[in-house]
């Protein structure tokens, strides 16, 4: 919920490698992040790598047309991928559904 901003990308990453978690794939809700400024899309690019270096994709669900925009903008898809942003959390779900059978 709320802004994406610099913090949280390094903590959610501490999070999940202190919970062990290394899936296949990640699917990362964006649906009540209203907005994104330049440090949260530098944080979320750092993410994206680090995930990709692990073998992990990355799947972005309801990112709103504002965020779609800034991301767009950054170069972000090129990194991520155009398939793996994703408009709901169920065409997020049937992107990871198709990486995980071999996409």
């Amino acid at each position: 919920n709320g802004p994406y901003f610099f913090g949280i990308a390094t903590k959610f990453e501490e999070t999940m490698a202190q919970l062990g978690d290394r899936p296949k794939v990640r699917i990362i809700r964006m649906r009540k992040v209203p907005f994104i400024d330049s440090t949260g899309v530098h944080n979320l690019t750092s993410l994206c790598r680090m995930s990709q270096n692990e073998k992990i994709t990355i799947i972005l669900s309801g990112v709103n047309e504002k965020v779609h925009k800034v991301l767009e903008k950054s170069g972000f898809y090129e990194l991520l991928g155009e398939e793996n942003i994703c408009p709901n959390i169920n065409v997020a779900l049937e992107r990871a559904e198709e990486k995980l059978n071999g996409d």
